[in-house]
């Protein structure tokens, strides 16, 4: 009879592959990880050897890289800052969807440690050439205000914000909408904060006529951004209001049962203050069937921000 070696586990052979010569070895084990990760099973103990694979040129293995890391972040912060330097260095890679990657996860990470790290290519990402890092970054800000307010307003995070609304791509404005409107929401929610306090997101007749322009080009997601902050705003006389629903009106077309709904509430807060009847009564008239539809489709979750994070 045989006398078998104690059995070393399914981590250990993962160990062993992730510390392979071979790329395609090491790429396999990471998604075998990620496979356990996601079932539940504990491979936190294989930390550093996933880290290893860190700094790749193949994207898709980044991406699970990353993955692992988010998941694992707050149960090992003491590795998690051994990632810094790659992802900081990532930030300033050619590849525009290897800089948005990392900011991404950098926000996502909620980390104490990492938090301090995030702020120099956090600055470089929001100007940065590609609208798809500017979009990503704007989000990541919104993010790091959850965590640390101070930060935000400390390094002009909010002006850059801001500024970013008369961006040239609609998705950037939209995303930077989605963001300011996150951190007006905590801020108005939080009693110790003053009224005045920069956090707070006004809309004014200038960003109005920026979000109207950037409203039909956007995601789902994104008008659905758009229009809850066109919801907040405070008309300054009947034309205004009815030069909003006007704009607003087409969305009611919108294959996604959000946008239409979020359309509607624009409409409906807008529609106070219009003075034509004939205008009231040709709305009241165009809310009808998008309603009538929503009522006989088959139930729909709220757009969220899957494509973002």
């Amino acid at each position: 009879m045989s006398i078998r070696g104690p059995r070393k586990g399914e981590n250990y052979e993962l160990s062993v592959d992730l510390n392979s010569e071979y790329r395609d070895k090491r790429k396999d084990a990471i998604k075998r990880v990620i496979a356990s990760m996601t079932v539940g099973k504990d491979v936190s103990g294989l930390f550093p050897d996933v880290l290893k694979n860190m700094q790749t040129e193949d994207l898709e293995q980044k991406k699970l890289v990353y993955l692992y890391l988010m998941n694992y972040a707050k149960t090992q912060p003491e590795l998690v800052i051994l990632a810094v330097n790659t992802f900081v260095k990532d930030t300033d890679d050619p590849n525009p969807l290897v800089r948005a990657l990392a900011i991404r996860t950098m926000g996502c990470l909620r980390a104490e440690k990492i938090i301090d790290y995030l702020c120099d290519p956090l600055q470089k990402c929001l100007r940065d050439e590609n609208p798809y890092v500017r979009k990503t970054a704007a989000l990541c800000v919104a993010k790091l205000y959850d965590l640390k307010p101070e930060l935000v307003i400390d390094n002009g995070f909010l002006e850059q914000l801001h500024e970013m609304i008369a961006d040239a791509n609609p998705m950037v404005v939209a995303n930077t909408v989605g963001a300011l409107t996150d951190i007006h929401n905590s801020a108005t929610s939080n009693p110790f904060l003053p009224p005045d306090d920069p956090a707070i997101f006004t809309i004014t007749s200038t960003v109005l006529n920026k979000l109207l322009i950037a409203l039909n080009e956007c995601s789902e997601w994104g008008r659905v951004a758009i229009l809850n902050a066109l919801s907040r705003y405070t008309t300054q006389d009947d034309k205004e209001s009815e030069h909003i629903c006007e704009r607003v009106v087409p969305q009611f077309q919108h294959i996604n049962g959000s946008v239409v709904l979020a359309a509607m509430k624009v409409i409906m807060i807008h529609m106070r203050k219009v003075k034509r009847e004939e205008l009231v009564k040709q709305l009241v008239r165009k809310m009808a069937p998008p309603l009538v539809t929503l009522l006989s489709s088959p139930a729909r979750g709220a757009v969220g921000c899957a494509e973002e994070y």
